[in-house]
C-alpha cells in the first residue's frame, strides 16, 4: 500500500489559472517527496468522455463552458461518491453550495500557494484515512496509481506484466514477484507459475480453473491444495473449496 500518491484532475478553462495550479501540485510533490499524477480540462465534458472513477481529487473551477462547477460536481457525484472534490472560486459564497456535494474544500481565486498546499495535507489525510490499497505501476507511458480493489489478476504475459482491473488491462514493466511484494498480504495467491488472483475477484473453482468474472484461469495441480487453503482462510471458512 502506498498512501503518498495520488491522481488528481484539473477542470479549468483559464490556460494561465490551470498552469499555476500544476506548477503547484509539482511543488507540492517535491516538497512533501509524493507522487501526484494530474491531467488538465478545459471544458466538463471533454472530462466526462470516457471517464472512469480513476481520480482521487478532481479540482473544479465554479465558472466554465458549457457546464459550471457545480453542476460538474453533482454530476461527478452521480456515479463517483469517494472522490474529493475542491471548488476554484473568486466568490465565496460558493463554499456553501459544496456542502450539497460534498465538497472537501474551496479555494479563492487568485490561488495562493499557502491556501493549495493546506488544502492538499488535507486531501492526502482524507485518502490515507479511507484505507485503499493501492500500487504505482510503471508503463511505457509513464506511471499511475492502481486500486488493488479493481484489480482482479495478474500475469506474466510476452516477458512483461498484464495488469486485469474490473474496467481494462494494463501492460506493465516489473517482475510478478516485486510486485507481488507491494500487494496486501494473503489478498493475492498465485494459482500457477505466472498469474496471481485477487482472492476477493474468485467466484469460485472448477476442476482445474479459477473462476472470475468474465472469464476462467488455469489452476497448475501443484497449486491447486494450498490454493483452496489460502481461498478458504481469506473468507474464514474451513473444509473443502
Amino acid at each position: 500500500m502506498n498512501d503518498e500518491t495520488m491522481r488528481a484532475a484539473i477542470l479549468e478553462d483559464e490556460p494561465s489559472s490551470a498552469q499555476r495550479l500544476g506548477e503547484f501540485f509539482d511543488r507540492y510533490a517535491q516538497e512533501k517527496n509524493r507522487i501526484i499524477q494530474t491531467s488538465h480540462f478545459e471544458n466538463p465534458l471533454f472530462f466526462f468522455d470516457g471517464y472512469k472513477a480513476q481520480y482521487d481529487l478532481i479540482l473544479l473551477d465554479i465558472q466554465m463552458p458549457d457546464m459550471n462547477g457545480m453542476a460538474a460536481a453533482q454530476r461527478i457525484r452521480s456515479f463517483d461518491e469517494k472522490v474529493m472534490l475542491v471548488f476554484i472560486t473568486q466568490l465565496s459564497q460558493y463554499a456553501l453550495e459544496g456542502y450539497k456535494v460534498r465538497a472537501l474544500d474551496y479555494i479563492l481565486k487568485p490561488v495562493s500557494y499557502y491556501d493549495f498546499s493546506y488544502m492538499l495535507d488535507k486531501a492526502f489525510s482524507e485518502l490515507r484515512s479511507n484505507e485503499r490499497p493501492s500500487i504505482v505501476v510503471t508503463h511505457k507511458r509513464g506511471s499511475r496509481r492502481v486500486f488493488v480493489s479493481g484489480i482482479l489478476y495478474i500475469e506474466v504475459q510476452n516477458h512483461k506484466l498484464a495488469i486485469h482491473t474490473t474496467q481494462e488491462t494494463l501492460e506493465a514493466w516489473g517482475s510478478l514477484a516485486s510486485l507481488e511484494e507491494e500487494l496486501p498480504p494473503g489478498m493475492f495467491v498465485r494459482i500457477n507459475a505466472g498469474t496471481t488472483v485477487n482472492l476477493n475477484a474468485v467466484l469460485g473453482v472448477e476442476d482445474e480453473a479459477v473462476l472470475l468474472p468474465g472469464t476462467s484461469l488455469p489452476l497448475s495441480r501443484r497449486k491447486k491444495k494450498d490454493f483452496c487453503q489460502s481461498l478458504a482462510c481469506f473468507f474464514g471458512g474451513k473444509g473443502n473449496v
